[in-house]
């Protein structure tokens, strides 16, 4: 009986040490190899919630393949001077304005991510620079969102799309918005 115990306890607390905020990942990351943030995620952690990159500052993530359950939450990153370089990670559940999401004239790389279920992939606009490659972008469905896989929102703001596999999104794979 004690053993049963033992390892009842052992199942209700052992998946709760493998999971982990991504703010909280983000936020304990130190400076490496030229970036004010180096995050190298684990696979064996599920990251949750969304993340605010610090403003003005250089950060990167590497995913190597972990899973980012962004709980309806999003990557963001505002203001010039901020850039932060998103490889290898496997994004599901972001907002309905994207599970990344790049504004206010800062800066992103996103390239070798898996994004689904989201409102949108990647969704760019107000004068931010990214530059959006060998993604796959997928089934963004969200209920009430614009749910395309790439978006960009105004002409002042540049974006590269290159040999990403972008398909069935409900919105459609890419929206490119210019008002006035």
């Amino acid at each position: 009986m004690r053993y049963l115990v033992v390892l009842l306890a052992l199942a209700l607390v052992v998946p709760a040490a493998l999971a982990k905020t991504l703010q909280s990942a983000y936020d304990e990351a130190g400076p490496g190899e030229g970036y004010d943030k180096l995050l190298v995620l684990d696979t064996k952690v599920t990251y949750t919630g969304g993340l605010g990159v610090v403003q003005g500052k250089k950060s990167c993530i590497r995913g190597n393949g972990a899973l980012c359950d962004l709980e309806g939450s999003q990557i963001f990153l505002s203001q010039p001077g901020t850039l932060c370089d998103v490889t290898g990670c496997c994004f599901v559940d972001g907002s309905y304005l994207g599970a990344i999401y790049v504004s206010d004239g800062a800066s992103a790389n996103v390239d070798g991510n898996t994004i689904c279920k989201s409102g949108t992939g990647v969704y760019v606009w107000m004068n931010a620079i990214a530059t959006v490659k060998n993604n796959i972008i997928f089934k963004n469905t969200k209920a009430g969102a614009p749910m395309y896989g790439i978006a960009k929102h105004q002409s002042t703001t540049s974006l590269n799309i290159l040999y990403n596999d972008v398909e069935s999104n409900y919105g459609g794979n890419y929206m490119y918005f210019c008002p006035g």
